[in-house]
């Protein structure tokens, strides 16, 4: 990738959205089933068992929650803030991706809670199917990855946040201010008095 295209791509706008992106995505899956599951019982008929993947992966959507406030408060913070910043956001995408891929490789461990919660039963013997979902937090854990190692390369050159900057010109003015404008300093003009001067001549 060129440094023009980095450039772009590492603006503070686009740095935030990307991470936004990536958060969404995840946290909107776990809304979604992931397994249909179809118990097999003999002769009874028992109806198909949706598990969702906030049921499947518990972790997706509090660590999706995390990469969204962190997206946002890398907006703000200082240099150093941002290198922080950037190892969490690396370890939510991983942590989701992980969580995804363990759906992905054991559905049956997934699904045992809501299907024992459904049948009463150990229905390890059902039929699982698994849905796009799961493939899609995935996704939404590798955009958040890519997106820590922007924020880590593209931050140290992001200006530190205006308002912060203003705020803290205004109070280094402020210090500066009673030598500066010939101020009389508050104890000095007691001094003064004290001595029969006129602090103000």
């Amino acid at each position: 990738m060129s440094n023009k295209k980095t450039g772009r791509l590492g603006t503070k706008r686009n740095v935030m959205l990307l991470g936004l992106l990536g958060a969404v995505i995840a946290l909107a899956t776990s809304t979604r089933t992931w397994i249909t599951v179809q118990p097999q019982m003999g002769n009874v008929k028992i109806p198909l068992i949706e598990v969702a993947g906030s049921d499947a992966a518990t972790a997706v959507a509090a660590l999706a929650v995390v990469a969204l406030a962190g997206s946002l408060a890398a907006m703000i913070a200082g240099k150093v803030a941002r290198y922080i910043i950037a190892v969490i956001l690396l370890l939510v995408g991983a942590g989701i991706i992980a969580s995804a891929v363990s759906v992905l490789v054991d559905p049956v461990a997934a699904a045992s809670t809501k299907v024992g919660e459904a049948t009463g039963l150990n229905a390890a013997g059902a039929d699982y199917a698994l849905s796009i979902w799961p493939y899609v937090a995935v996704l939404g854990g590798i955009i958040l990855i890519i997106n820590a190692a922007v924020l880590a390369v593209a931050g140290r050159h992001w200006a530190g946040s205006r308002k912060y900057a203003r705020d803290a010109q205004a109070v280094r003015d402020q210090a500066a201010a009673p030598s500066g404008n010939g101020q009389i300093d508050e104890i000095s003009g007691w001094d003064s008095l004290s001595r029969g001067d006129d602090p103000t001549g």
